[in-house]
C-alpha cells in the first residue's frame, strides 16, 4: 500500500520549512488550483486544510506530535485520515484529531470516546476593503472605476467594475457580495467592502443630498437689490433674485436643486443659496465722498439695543 501524504507532502515542503516557505508553497497551490479559475476543488480543499493547520504554530505543533506517534492524514479513513500505529496511552487517533481541529490539543481527549476524526467546518471568508478616489463632479452625476485588488491568502489579484451612484457621499459604502477573501472547507468568500473618497468641490459643500454654497455680494448689492444668476451642482443655472436690503446668512433654498438623494431612489436634495455681502476694503476718493456723504445723511439708528443696554449698567 502506498505511504499517505502528509501535510507537508500535500504543500510539496520539508518537515522543517519556514514559515515563509509553507505560504509561498501554498499561495502558488492556490492560484494552480482554486475553482475559480477553473482548478480542482477537491485539490483546492486539501491544500487549504494542510495549509490551515501548518501557518498556525500551535497546530503546527501538535500535528508534528500526531506524525511522531504514527497519525498519517491520508484518504483511508473517515475524516480523511489513516492511522499507522497506535496512540499513546490506548488513545483513539480519530480522538486526537478532533482535539486538534477543536483547539483542545492533541492529547486532552477523553480516551474512552471517539470522536470519529478532525471536524472541518466551514468558514466564511473575511471581508476585504478598499477605497476609491472620486471627483466632487462625479460623486454628483456618478461614475464607474475599475480597481484591482489582491486577495491576501493567495496573493492573486482580482479587478472589479465599482459602480460609484450619483450623489455619492465622502465616506460612503459599497458592498459587493462574495468578492473578498475566501472561505475555507467549503465556506463562501466574504465581501469587498469599497468607502467612496469624494474630493472638495471648489464652491459646493454636502449635507448630505443637499449642497449648500455662498454667494458673494456687494454692499451695494445688497442695499439696492440685484438679480444673479447661480450655477447648480447638475451643470445648469438658476436665477436669484436678491431683495434690496438682503442681509449676510440670508440663505435661499431651490428645491430638487442639489445631489441625488443615495438612501431615496429618485429623490434629489435643495441647493442652498447663503449670501455673503462683501465691504470693500479699498474705495478710491470719488466712493469715499459719496459713501461719507451717505453716511452723514443717514439718521437710522442700527445700534439702538446696544445703546439702551449700556444706558443700564
Amino acid at each position: 500500500m502506498p505511504q499517505a501524504k502528509n501535510f507537508y507532502d500535500v504543500l510539496g515542503v520539508s518537515k522543517d520549512a519556514s514559515d515563509d516557505e509553507i505560504k509561498k508553497a501554498f499561495r502558488k497551490l492556490a492560484v494552480k488550483y482554486h475553482p475559480d479559475s477553473g482548478g480542482d476543488e477537491q485539490k483546492f480543499k486539501e491544500i487549504s486544510e494542510a495549509y490551515e493547520t501548518l501557518s498556525h504554530p500551535d497546530k503546527r505543533r501538535e500535528y508534528d506530535q500526531m506524525l511522531m506517534f504514527g497519525g498519517v492524514p491520508g484518504q483511508g479513513a473517515p475524516g480523511g485520515y489513516t492511522y499507522a500505529g497506535g496512540a499513546p496511552g490506548g488513545a483513539a487517533w480519530g480522538d486526537i484529531f478532533g482535539n486538534i481541529f477543536r483547539g483542545e490539543g492533541a492529547f486532552n481527549a477523553d480516551w474512552g470516546q471517539g470522536f470519529g476524526g478532525a471536524r472541518n467546518r466551514a468558514r466564511r471568508g473575511s471581508d476585504l476593503s478598499l477605497s476609491v478616489d472620486v471627483t466632487a463632479e462625479d460623486a454628483f452625476r456618478g461614475v464607474t472605476h475599475k480597481v484591482t485588488y489582491r486577495i491576501p491568502s493567495t496573493g492573486e489579484q482580482q479587478t472589479i467594475s465599482v459602480s460609484v451612484p450619483a450623489g455619492a457621499v465622502n465616506g460612503g459604502k459599497l458592498r459587493y457580495k462574495r468578492r473578498g477573501e475566501y472561505g475555507q472547507n467549503g465556506g463562501e468568500r466574504g465581501d469587498l467592502v469599497v468607502t467612496t473618497r469624494v474630493a472638495k468641490h471648489p464652491l459646493f459643500k454636502r449635507k448630505g443630498a443637499d449642497v449648500t454654497m455662498e454667494l458673494p455680494v456687494s454692499v451695494y448689492e445688497a442695499a439696492l437689490g440685484c438679480s444673479i444668476e447661480v450655477p447648480t451642482p447638475g451643470g445648469a443655472t438658476v436665477r436669484l433674485k436678491v431683495p434690496a436690503g438682503t442681509q449676510t446668512g440670508k440663505t435661499f433654498r431651490f428645491k430638487e436643486m442639489g445631489a441625488p438623494d443615495v438612501k431615496h431612489r429618485g429623490r434629489t436634495g435643495a441647493l442652498l443659496v447663503k449670501v455673503v455681502v462683501k465691504v470693500p476694503t479699498a474705495l478710491t476718493d470719488e466712493e469715499r465722498e459719496a459713501l461719507t456723504a451717505l453716511r452723514d445723511a443717514d439718521t437710522r439708528d442700527y445700534r439702538e439695543k446696544v445703546e439702551r443696554f449700556r444706558a443700564t449698567m
